[in-house]
């Protein structure tokens, strides 16, 4: 028996010296994939992520992290000089700036369901660009574009991709004294379904606010532009001040904006080449701006050039308030103008001009020769293209909008009248002619 005892406490102390994964045998890991304990997988994790980054590496690993996950990448106040985000998931990517994150280049390359907003793009070395190539379902709003007391220029460029958003944000001094053509918004042939939408463009020295070709669907709606002006760097970089100058493209939808002054541009809307199936509708275009004292703004819109091989078809110019108008330097006077090169274009490809008010129009054969049709304008100064067309003062307020008693009231054509005005009143009854119906 105390033999017993002693082999019995010689066993218990070799256990115990060897520690507790002797004191019993280990359990087998179980293989990958199974259950744990409680019959539960620990599963990675899923849903959208949020990551907040300072500096461009940080960027690029939040990139790699969120790519099948989606979610949020906040910017820290800094500088970023180069950030792209490539090929990814269907999940939404949000990228967010807090206030003073400034980003030199983001390049959207192959990507798709990316947000951008709240950030401002600026050069620090070099240019600054927002590029979107190849991407589809893209968003940029409120970003502040400008590159204000620099060399550099700061734009947004739509190289190629489908369904591109471009809303409430500002651009100004996009290139000032940038030695290269500068384009706040530039436009390749192959971005289709564009919105620029809600924007502010102002005060940008030898640049078009939106300028370059489309393939298909581009609207600009509810955007205001206001003082494309002349630099002083020589006529190759300062020759052109248009608001917007398009040459390319099938289905534009110009509509709800408000145009103001340029200078040494060829007009406010500017649209020649293969522009095809543009529909001008419900914009003001003004001649004037106090913060431009005595100059008058030459033209309004102009469709077509004459030295250009194709002009565009199927225009639509409806309930627009031109009073933009002054004469040009080649003695042409008139608030829009078409090429006379429409003579030899069919003529249910021709414009048509309906339900607007055009400040002038001196030379009116320029627009009558080469409209479709031209029904229910005004002209304020000048002739109109049918002899019972009424010309002379209509009554405007300051707005545009028309007074009671206007003979622009309940004049419109209602075949074409759009269903409600520039700021969404609807045109009940007889519409007016015009942008603005009276209040």
């Amino acid at each position: 028996m105390l033999r017993t005892a002693l082999l019995a406490c010689t066993v218990a102390a070799l256990a115990c010296a060897a520690g507790p994964a002797a004191a019993a045998p280990p359990k087998a890991a179980p293989p990958k994939g199974a259950p744990a304990k409680g019959g539960q997988a620990k599963a990675a994790p899923k849903g959208p992520g949020r990551a907040t980054v300072r500096n461009d590496a940080g960027f690029a690993r939040a990139v790699r992290a969120l790519r099948a996950r989606g979610g949020t990448i906040v910017l820290l106040p800094g500088h970023y000089e180069r950030l792209v985000v490539g090929p990814r998931g269907s999940a939404p990517l949000r990228i967010v700036g807090t206030r003073g994150a400034r980003i030199q280049t983001l390049l959207l390359d192959g990507t798709r369901n990316v947000t951008v907003g709240h950030v401002a793009i600026r050069p620090y070395r070099a240019n600054a660009v927002v590029e979107i190539r190849e991407s589809r379902n893209i968003a940029l709003h409120h970003l502040h574009v400008s590159a204000f007391k620099t060399r550099w220029s700061a734009s947004v460029l739509v190289a190629s991709g489908v369904g591109v958003t471009i809303r409430s944000s500002r651009f100004t001094h996009c290139g000032d004294r940038a030695r290269e053509f500068t384009n706040c918004v530039s436009l390749w042939r192959w971005a289709n379904r564009v919105t620029i939408a809600g924007n502010r463009f102002h005060d940008c020295f030898g640049c078009d606010f939106v300028h370059g070709r489309f393939g298909a669907h581009l609207t600009i709606r509810n955007n205001t532009f206001d003082r494309a002006l002349p630099c002083r760097m020589g006529e190759h970089r300062c020759g052109h001040n248009d608001l917007v100058q398009l040459f390319s493209g099938r289905h534009l939808l110009v509509e709800g904006n408000r145009f103001g002054v340029y200078r040494q541009g060829g007009a406010q809307l500017y649209l020649t080449n293969d522009v095809d199936y543009a529909t001008i509708v419900n914009n003001l275009f003004r001649g004037t701006d106090p913060k431009v004292p005595g100059y008058r703004a030459r033209m309004g819109i102009v469709l077509g050039a004459n030295e250009s091989k194709r002009l565009p078809h199927y225009a639509k110019i409806v309930n627009n308030t031109i009073l933009t108008g002054h004469r040009r330097i080649d003695g042409y006077a008139g608030s829009l103008r078409m090429s006379s090169r429409y003579g030899a274009v069919k003529r249910w490809k021709r414009p048509i001009v309906a339900n607007n008010v055009i400040a002038l129009l001196e030379q009116p054969a320029r627009v009558c020769n080469a409209s479709q049709r031209f029904v229910a304008n005004v002209v304020l100064v000048g002739r109109s293209c049918k002899p019972w067309d009424h010309v002379g003062p209509v009554g405007l307020e300051a707005s545009g909008r028309p007074r009671p008693g206007s003979p622009l009231v309940g004049a419109a054509n209602r075949h074409y009248a759009p269903k409600r005005d520039q700021v969404g009143r609807a045109r009940a009854g007889r519409p007016s002619i015009g942008a603005l119906e009276p209040r």
